[in-house]
């Protein structure tokens, strides 16, 4: 694996193997896997990144 360096973001690297067994998820495991993301994300995020995730809702811009 090659990893790029760049300014600011991120990346991961994801296996054949990850994708494989994503895969043959049915449709029901991967909207299951979508929201136990989703609801990670929500209980990990900060208050910073909460105000800047309803500043986008609105359309408005972050800082």
């Amino acid at each position: 694996m090659d990893k790029q360096t760049s300014e600011g973001g991120f990346f991961y690297w994801v296996s054949d193997e990850q994708l494989e067994a994503f895969a043959r998820l049915t449709d029901l495991e991967r909207l299951q896997w979508v929201e136990e993301a989703r609801l990670f994300t929500l209980a990990a995020r900060t208050p910073e990144t909460e105000l800047r995730q309803e500043r986008l809702r609105r359309g408005e811009t972050i800082s």
